[in-house]
């Protein structure tokens, strides 16, 4: 047993001194990006896609925040709006544009819910009643 031991501690000595560096070119092609690296972007799109109040033919007081973390090809994506205008429905409708949009900007071919999406109501920093939608999402190139 003694002899085994030794012999695979020889090998494992002698295995060491022959390793080889790998290139750059091939290090930088498998790990192009910083792992540890957790920025976060917060983006506000332009075309917002927010849909109209079919009573008034106005659009609905909402906005639309996505927060995107390269590196993992991660988003949230954040629908606000007043209380009284918030809407379910509208609110997955104007995500799955923005969604859209920023797919084919970003160069992704397709993405997928990571989470079940996530409904809250609140009161802003003035008092008002607000509803918020978080979608968070995982992107695929």
């Amino acid at each position: 047993m003694k002899k085994l031991l030794a012999i695979l501690a020889c090998m494992a000595a002698v295995s060491c001194f022959y390793a080889q560096d790998q290139d750059k070119e091939v290090d930088e092609l498998v790990n192009p990006k910083n792992p540890m690296d957790r920025t976060v972007q917060v983006i506000v799109p332009e075309n917002q896609r927010i849909t109209t109040n079919p009573e008034t033919g106005k659009l609905k007081p909402a906005s639309v925040r996505i927060e995107y973390i390269e590196n993992y090809d991660e988003a949230h994506i954040y629908y606000t709006c007043m209380d009284v205008a918030f809407d379910k429905s509208d609110a997955m409708i104007t995500i799955a544009d923005v969604l859209e949009d920023f797919t084919k900007e970003h160069g992704y071919y397709k993405y997928t819910y990571a989470k079940r999406d996530k409904t809250r109501h609140y009161k802003d920093e003035r008092g008002v009643k607000m509803g918020e939608m978080l979608c968070i999402v995982k992107f695929s190139r």
